[in-house]
């Protein structure tokens, strides 16, 4: 039997009645006072494919009510239409008895060698080797928390940029994520490593302002291809920044250079 890792004990959910489920949310996945929300997306869609007949959830979008913080939670669940080919199940994280997250998931089951019929080509990201490690979050987390948990290594010139060693116009960030080295990287499960991936980097707007947090009010993600075992190669962007919003938009390109997750968010600028 393959262990568990320590990302497999984090997001775990436990059935505790009909359409009901139990997590004990990790506190090694706060930002600041707040659950990293991919990770709460990880133990979402856990519970959304256990009430599916279905292997992955393809399309998936999360509305953020309000903080979450660590420790116990309730998980409920709705199927809302079971079919052959996509059935959509509806989740929602509770804490203290309020609501945190709603998430409505559209799961299928995709073929993994499955050959795409077109591919915009993937950007080109210096390899993994030339990257670096910079976060304007890290003075905010302890040394074993989330950038303990997470592996992020940013291209020479978003390294640059997030270190204020020059001047953005246009904001961009690429280089590489993955679960970290002490749990084995995403190797055992890289497929319930996507959402936590997509949602997994500095805010794209730290780029034009001094770091705060940035609460997401709703993300969408699509899964596109089953992933290869193995660091993920990231894009992300931005369209616009105004009046106190903006959007983030992720791109993850697997091992084999297939476009694997595709996330846009809504956050609001922190203060």
């Amino acid at each position: 039997m393959v262990p568990m890792t320590r990302f497999d004990s984090a997001t775990e959910v436990v059935r505790v009645g009909e359409n009901r489920y139990a997590v004990e949310l990790d506190p090694g996945y706060l930002i600041g006072t707040a659950m990293n929300g991919g990770y709460l997306m990880t133990v979402l869609q856990r519970s959304a494919l256990a009430e599916s007949d279905h292997l992955h959830a393809v399309s998936s979008s999360y509305h953020f009510h309000r903080p979450a913080s660590s420790g116990p939670a309730e998980i409920e669940t709705r199927v809302l239409k079971r079919g052959r080919t996509v059935t959509t199940v509806q989740t929602t994280l509770f804490q203290e008895g309020r609501t945190i997250l709603t998430g409505t998931l559209a799961t299928a089951t995709l073929d993994p060698h499955a050959e795409p019929r077109y591919a915009a080509p993937q950007p080109a990201i210096p390899p993994q080797h030339q990257c670096r490690r910079v976060d304007p979050r890290q003075s905010h987390l302890p040394d074993d928390g989330f950038l303990a948990r997470v592996d992020v290594d940013f291209s020479p010139d978003s390294y640059a940029a997030l270190a204020r060693e020059r001047t953005v116009t246009t904001p961009e960030l690429c280089g590489y994520v993955d679960l970290s080295a002490r749990d084995g990287g995403s190797a055992k499960d890289p497929l319930a490593f996507l959402p936590l991936a997509v949602d997994a980097l500095p805010p794209i707007v730290s780029l034009l302002v001094d770091w705060s947090w940035a609460p997401t009010v709703e993300l969408t993600w699509h899964l596109r291809a089953i992933p290869e075992p193995g660091p993920l190669a990231f894009r992300s962007t931005c369209a616009l920044v105004s009046d106190g919003w903006f959007d983030e938009n992720v791109d993850l390109w697997d091992a084999r250079g297939r476009l694997v997750a595709q996330s846009r968010q809504l956050a609001r600028v922190g203060r």
